[in-house]
């Protein structure tokens, strides 16, 4: 039997084991006396006859309950409490009382973020949870778990951003205080796909049984971090249990930019951070894999990188391919020790990020990288209704006088637009219905002194769309420029080469981006988007079709 069918199958078995759980006596949170407290039983929905519960609360609102000390007896949730069930924002809080979770020693689930479209958080400032056995944090969605205080007691596996055979987990736990004692297992970030952190600011975490390798190892990954990675993470095994905790050191280097684990890092990024106290100088490491980024010294061809002054602060390594992973690691030199710094890792994006217009705080700010050319467009910073985040560049166009054309231009970018194979320029746009047909056009113009190359939208009527459009320009369509010598790029509307009167409209740009070679529409029944229709889709198919059987 093949690995795929065997991971489809467990899935299968997963799921299917909640589905057996799911009876008319799960219940939804409504929160319907507005009192917003677990205990009320008129909270929930179908209303409880008390506050035990034999199967699954689901929790699929904001504000979600609040367990106070005023809750002293054990609220028990069967199969799980789930803090998003339905793709609705949720969170849960706890200031004291007691919650205890599972009515059997086999089968309970704490889940924070249990579909794959969820977000669920969960702050505990106090109290006592007990769980016959397993907690996840980022199941298949985006679970956060706040620890400022009271004790969390896991009876069995404990996850970040850890799924059982899924791989969109993404889990946070914030242990700024309290305890977590895990009696099982401990996973993070696994399977390959789901991202787990643990940032250790307080608190102890303990798990049950000698777990230093393995937590080293998530260590080493940047998954367990200590202040944000200002600090180090304290590991340690008593025969019984091994204990985490977290702690600062001012000596070494910290905050790295792109930030540790970032996974859309531009392939133009030059690295930076913030010296340690007391540096005089910085050794500088940087590679592929990361046991040889850690593990090297300053003979270590290939890897060490040299020495800079410690005002220096920044490297810029060439030759960065998109989507790939890279590792790096500053150490710290004074005049009497070398403080070596924790394993940082990015990975550069699938693309190559010209502008989203995120990065800018206000028109102004805007201006210093875009222009009008003394065109007659009006440029502005919109700071609600982007294409996939909030910012876009709003572009007001008027070619009633002279120059007779509209466009926005970046302020010399100098960038080589033939790294990592990039082919292909998309560039999104939107407008609006009563806007005057005006003919948009993009453009190139290299450091070579060559002809500005200018490419027209192939939709006169581009400026009338009033949904987000992407144009898709192939680099090699624009003809006698270097792409590897980029000054700058233009976007606008009218003619740039035979300007004649015409008229007005708005619209707005944003997410410009550089692509190498891919599939830009994939079969209709591509579940995963890899543009080939295969069994990973029919994976797919029947997870989906399981977890819906589930929850309803």
């Amino acid at each position: 039997m093949s690995k795929k069918l065997c991971s489809l199958i467990f899935c299968c078995v997963v799921l299917a084991v909640l589905a057996g759980r799911a009876s008319a006596s799960d219940v939804s949170w409504t929160n319907t006396t507005g009192d917003g407290l677990w205990k009320t039983a008129g909270n929930w929905s179908p209303i409880p006859p008390d506050i035990t519960y034999s199967d699954k609360a689901k929790i699929n609102r904001i504000p979600g309950p609040t367990i106070d000390s005023t809750h002293t007896g054990s609220a028990t949730a069967g199969a799980g409490l789930i803090a998003l069930s339905d793709g609705s924002p949720a969170n849960m809080f706890m200031t004291g009382g007691i919650l205890n979770v599972g009515y059997q020693a086999t089968d309970s689930w704490f889940i924070i973020a249990y579909g794959v479209s969820d977000v669920g958080t969960f702050t505990m400032d106090g109290g006592t949870i007990t769980t016959t056995n397993r907690v996840f944090v980022g199941f298949q969605g985006n679970g956060t778990l706040n620890m400022n205080g009271g004790t969390f007691n896991v009876g069995g596996t404990f996850g970040i951003g850890y799924g059982e055979g899924f791989t969109t987990g993404r889990g946070t736990v914030n242990l700024a205080g309290g305890t977590i004692n895990v009696a099982g297992e401990f996973w993070m970030s696994t399977p390959a796909g789901s991202v787990g952190k643990l940032d250790i600011t307080g608190g102890t975490l303990n798990i049950t049984g000698d777990k230093t390798a393995k937590v080293q190892g998530y260590i080493d990954n940047g998954y367990i971090v200590a202040y944000n990675g200002l600090g180090n993470v304290t590991v340690s095994y008593d025969s019984v249990k091994t204990t985490l905790t977290g702690a600062t050191n001012p000596y070494k280097a910290r905050g790295p930019k792109p930030a540790n684990n970032a996974t859309d890092a531009s392939p133009y990024a030059v690295l930076s951070w913030a010296p340690g106290t007391g540096a005089l100088t910085h050794d500088i490491y940087f590679g592929t894999d990361a046991n040889s980024v850690r593990d090297a010294n300053t003979s270590t061809a290939g890897i060490y990188q040299g020495w800079q002054n410690v005002d220096a602060n920044s490297f810029n390594p060439t030759g960065l391919e998109l989507n790939h992973s890279y590792y790096w690691r500053i150490d710290e030199v004074n005049s009497t020790n070398v403080y070596k710094g924790d394993l940082w890792k990015f990975t550069v994006a699938s693309f190559a990020l010209i502008d989203d217009f995120e990065k800018y705080a206000d028109t102004t700010a805007m201006s210093a990288s875009w222009s009008n050319g003394s065109t007659a467009a009006t440029l502005s910073l919109a700071a609600t209704g982007g294409h996939e985040k909030a910012k876009t560049m709003k572009f007001d166009y008027s070619n009633a006088g002279a120059p007779f054309y509209s466009e926005a231009q970046t302020n010399d970018i100098d960038y080589d637009w033939t790294i990592a194979g990039v082919l292909a320029i998309d560039i999104w746009y939107k407008g609006n219905a009563g806007n005057a047909a005006e003919q948009m056009y993009a453009a190139l113009e290299d450091n070579n002194s060559n002809p500005v190359a200018v490419i027209l939208n192939s939709d006169p009527n581009a400026a009338q769309v009033t949904d987000w459009n992407v144009w898709h320009i192939e680099l090699s369509d624009f003809t006698g420029v270097n792409l590897a010598n980029v000054k700058k790029f233009y976007v606008g509307f009218g003619s740039r080469t035979n300007p004649a009167a015409g008229g007005a409209g708005t619209v707005y740009f944003d997410d410009i981006k550089l692509y190498p070679s891919r599939c830009i529409t994939p079969p209709a029944v591509d579940l995963n988007g890899d543009c080939v229709v295969d069994f990973k889709d029919f994976a797919i198919m029947g997870e989906n079709w399981l977890k819906q059987s589930t929850l309803d």
